[in-house]
């Protein structure tokens, strides 16, 4: 059976459902209300929506076929009149659910439309609950909200082009970020560093003023986001705290990556565009699973300036400016940017495997999240600063050294000008001196003419 392309809208009275089915066989199709569940079959497709609310049929509900666009609409009311049905364009959050099979240790949450999280405001990203140790049975996974394991054995030698991490299921969490941040500070290029400071490149300007689609608080998803949404499903995800804190934070990571790429690419994508996401995300590229809201902000600024064509510390604040408004806007933005990289990372291989470990969960998942989560992220951006002294790349000394020869040599020029100058005037004088000379000796050879003149 296939889902077919449906999209949710609503009246204060009614549900409108709308589901595109080309191939339908139309006199067959069967439509089942039954309060908060809808089932729809018209072979060969099958569709079952879990709604946030009850409806009905009554006298005044309809449903109707358009032989044109080969949709079928359905108008149901609502058994609470006024009652509003929210985020309905998130449709994966309305498909059933898959059950989470997996075997996780016992102290676990169920998180789903359902679940009631009373401490989710709280979540304390800067707050270090579980300190990483070798015997963590934790401290060999990652991917998503780190739920996967032992899982390269069945992957080819051509992904490890894409990580920079060679044995993540022998590798625990604090190697891994030694290992990284030792892999940046070599890398760092103070010459690049240094030209983009004193010399700033011409487009860098328009790269600052640049408005990306998320300073539009209106942001929607198009036709090509709702059938990836689609196919996608539903599931449900049980993880524990520390699980679902970690997961935050390397959404905070993701999206840095993305914002930049957008930013400096004047909104648009091309073929670098895989590359610069993953390459910038350490989620990414060295399957880290961040502890605190620092060390997240402190691993996106440096690699942004040890990697990409600009490496400008205003540019990279810029950027976390961009994440902070991405996390306001709520999950359609975020959703938006996700199924963006999604598509991307599936067009770029073998880059569509960070797609099965990390992105369509992603998807997934903040659909099911409550705003809190969000507003939490949002403060922690309000209330931590970061600087330059936090990255290990010893920027301010190199700014201060730098300063120090360009005010050496605009001394050196000055003097340069000032002895020029000297020299000139020096110059001048003496042809003047000479000038006056030889009007004087001109001015004596004429009187003496004169003289002559007169005595003959």
């Amino acid at each position: 059976m296939l889902t077919p392309n449906f999209e949710l809208d609503q009246t204060d009275d009614y549900l409108i459902i709308k589901i595109k089915a080309r191939f339908a066989n139309v006199n067959d199709t069967e439509v089942d209300v039954n309060g908060t569940q809808i089932t729809f079959h018209s072979s060969p497709y099958y569709l079952r929506l879990n709604l946030p609310g009850e409806v009905e049929e009554t006298d005044s509900s309809s449903g109707s076929y358009d032989w044109n666009s080969y949709v079928f609409t359905f108008t149901l009311n609502k058994v609470n009149p006024g009652e509003h049905f929210p985020d309905l364009n998130l449709i994966n959050k309305f498909l059933a659910p898959k059950k989470n099979t997996q075997t996780i240790n016992p102290s676990i949450e169920v998180l789903n439309e359902n679940y009631h999280d009373d401490d989710d405001s709280v979540i304390d990203c800067n707050f270090l609950q579980n300190p990483v140790s070798d015997d963590n049975i934790n401290c060999m996974k990652y991917g998503f909200a780190n739920q996967t394991q032992n899982g390269f054995n069945n992957f080819s030698d051509e992904f490890f082009e894409i990580i920079e991490i060679k044995d993540p299921d022998n590798l625990n969490l604090g190697k891994r970020k030694s290992l990284q941040i030792a892999s940046e500070i070599s890398e760092f290029s103070d010459d690049h560093y240094l030209a983009d400071l004193m010399t700033e490149p011409d487009e860098l300007k328009d790269i600052l003023n640049f408005k990306p689609f998320w300073f539009d608080t209106t942001c929607t998803l198009n036709d090509s986001h709702t059938d990836i949404l689609k196919s996608f499903g539903n599931k449900e995800y049980l993880l524990s705290k520390d699980d679902k804190k970690s997961a935050l934070l390397s959404l905070v990571d993701i999206m840095y990556a993305y914002c930049y790429c957008i930013r400096t690419n004047f909104g648009e994508e091309n073929s670098e565009s895989p590359w610069i996401i993953n390459k910038l995300s350490s989620t990414l590229s060295w399957f880290r699973s961040f502890e605190t809201f620092d060390e997240t902000v402190e691993s996106c600024i440096r690699r942004s300036l040890c990697y990409p064509l600009y490496r400008q510390w205003h540019l990279s604040i810029l950027v976390l400016s961009d994440v902070r408004r991405v996390f306001e806007n709520g999950c359609v933005c975020l959703l938006t940017c996700l199924l963006d990289i999604y598509k991307l990372f599936n067009s770029s291989e073998p880059r569509y495997v960070l797609n099965q470990l990390y992105i369509k969960d992603y998807c997934i998942w903040i659909q099911q999240l409550k705003s809190t989560h969000f507003d939490t992220i949002v403060k922690l951006f309000d209330e931590n600063k970061i600087n330059k002294g936090h990255l290990q790349l010893d920027l301010e000394e190199l700014e201060v050294a730098a300063m120090t020869v360009e005010e050496d040599i605009a001394l050196f020029k000055l003097e340069l000008a000032q002895n020029d100058n000297s020299n000139s005037i020096e110059s001048k004088l003496e042809k003047l001196q000479i000038s006056s000379s030889e009007s004087s000796l001109d001015s004596d050879d004429d009187e003496e003419e004169s003289s002559e003149e007169s005595s003959e």
